[in-house]
Protein backbone atom coordinates (compact mmCIF):
# COMPACT_ATOMS: atom_id res chain seq x y z
CA UNK A 1 0.00 0.00 0.00
CA UNK A 2 1.30 3.45 -0.86
CA UNK A 3 1.57 6.08 1.83
CA UNK A 4 0.37 9.67 1.37
CA UNK A 5 3.80 10.97 0.28
CA UNK A 6 4.17 8.24 -2.34
CA UNK A 7 0.69 8.96 -3.70
CA UNK A 8 1.49 12.69 -3.87
CA UNK A 9 4.79 12.03 -5.65
CA UNK A 10 3.06 9.75 -8.17
CA UNK A 11 0.35 12.36 -8.81
CA UNK A 12 2.96 15.10 -9.26
CA UNK A 13 4.88 12.95 -11.71
CA UNK A 14 1.70 12.21 -13.67
CA UNK A 15 0.81 15.91 -13.87
CA UNK A 16 4.34 16.92 -14.93
CA UNK A 17 4.45 14.19 -17.55
CA UNK A 18 1.05 15.17 -18.95
CA UNK A 19 2.08 18.85 -18.96
CA UNK A 20 5.30 18.22 -20.82
CA UNK A 21 3.56 15.98 -23.35
CA UNK A 22 0.90 18.64 -23.96
CA UNK A 23 3.45 21.45 -24.34
CA UNK A 24 5.53 19.37 -26.74
CA UNK A 25 2.43 18.62 -28.83
CA UNK A 26 1.21 22.21 -29.14
CA UNK A 27 4.48 24.18 -29.21
CA UNK A 28 5.16 23.67 -32.93
CA UNK A 29 1.77 25.24 -33.67
CA UNK A 30 2.16 28.33 -31.48
CA UNK A 31 3.74 31.66 -32.41
CA UNK A 32 7.15 31.68 -30.77
CA UNK A 33 6.74 28.06 -29.75
CA UNK A 34 5.51 28.93 -26.26
CA UNK A 35 1.96 28.80 -24.88
CA UNK A 36 0.32 32.07 -23.91
CA UNK A 37 -1.57 32.36 -20.60
CA UNK A 38 -4.88 31.40 -22.25
CA UNK A 39 -3.23 28.37 -23.83
CA UNK A 40 -1.85 27.34 -20.43
CA UNK A 41 -5.33 27.54 -18.88
CA UNK A 42 -6.78 25.27 -21.55
CA UNK A 43 -3.93 22.80 -21.23
CA UNK A 44 -4.28 22.73 -17.44
CA UNK A 45 -8.05 22.18 -17.69
CA UNK A 46 -7.64 19.23 -20.02
CA UNK A 47 -4.98 17.67 -17.80
CA UNK A 48 -7.07 18.21 -14.67
CA UNK A 49 -10.09 16.60 -16.28
CA UNK A 50 -8.10 13.63 -17.53
CA UNK A 51 -6.28 13.03 -14.24
CA UNK A 52 -9.18 13.81 -11.92
CA UNK A 53 -7.64 16.75 -10.10
CA UNK A 54 -8.25 20.48 -10.04
CA UNK A 55 -6.84 23.03 -12.44
CA UNK A 56 -5.33 24.76 -9.43
CA UNK A 57 -3.45 21.59 -8.53
CA UNK A 58 -2.04 21.38 -12.06
CA UNK A 59 -0.81 24.98 -11.87
CA UNK A 60 0.56 24.38 -8.37
CA UNK A 61 2.64 21.42 -9.55
CA UNK A 62 3.70 22.95 -12.86
CA UNK A 63 4.46 26.33 -11.32
CA UNK A 64 6.65 24.72 -8.70
CA UNK A 65 8.63 22.88 -11.37
CA UNK A 66 8.67 25.43 -14.21
CA UNK A 67 8.43 28.81 -12.52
Amino acid sequence: MLDHDQIDTFARDEILSAWSDAIAAVSPHLPGGQPMPLDRIGIARRIAQRLGCTTGRVFEVVGAEHG
